[in-house]
């Protein structure tokens, strides 16, 4: 039995809370609007593993979906929501100091083929791509964890690593 287009997109707008932009009860033409910028790969936090702050901005929750992340802690409410398809002109974007390079970085994150496969975009890396195909279901929930050289995916569900980078200078500089 296949699952219809329409019965996705109900998935979808059903599974986590809507940003407040969208109002109460929106149609569900507005819905698919709204949904038709964003992928199936869910970030339910960021944890700070580095020894700055970081700050993101989250493009699905518009008014809340800036901030900052204090070192050691973690964000779940305003950091949450969908990673943008890469056709939008929407990102994902976090900005950490990596102290290997010692400078200042910003991960752009989208979701480039609308197959759970994210790019991760940042100076001195082309375009790193991740797989991040979900156990069950339809939806990849995600956490990412920023720490002081890169970065790594775990799992919401099953917290096991899915993906790591980690940028180091070689060299003088």
């Amino acid at each position: 039995m296949s699952t219809s287009e329409s019965e996705l997109a109900d998935i979808r707008y059903q599974q986590y809370e809507l940003p407040p932009s969208l109002g109460k009860n929106p149609s569900e033409d507005t819905l698919k609007a709204y949904f038709n910028s964003y992928g199936w790969v869910y970030v339910c936090k960021i944890i700070n593993e580095t020894s700055n702050n970081i700050t993101f901005y989250s493009p699905y929750n518009k008014e809340k979906g800036r901030g900052e992340i204090s070192p050691g802690k973690q964000e779940s409410n305003n950091s949450k929501g969908y990673i943008p398809y890469s056709s939008s002109d929407l990102q994902y974007e976090i900005k950490y100091y990596n102290t290997s390079l010692k400078m200042w970085s910003q991960i752009s994150i989208t979701d480039l083929g609308h197959d759970w496969l994210l790019s991760f975009k940042q100076a001195g890396v082309d375009i790193d791509e991740r797989e991040v195909r979900p156990y069950s279901g339809f939806t990849a929930e995600i956490t990412l964890i920023i720490n002081d050289s890169g970065y790594k995916i775990y799992g919401c569900s099953f917290k096991n690593i899915q993906s790591s980078l980690a940028l180091y200078r070689t060299g003088p500089r």
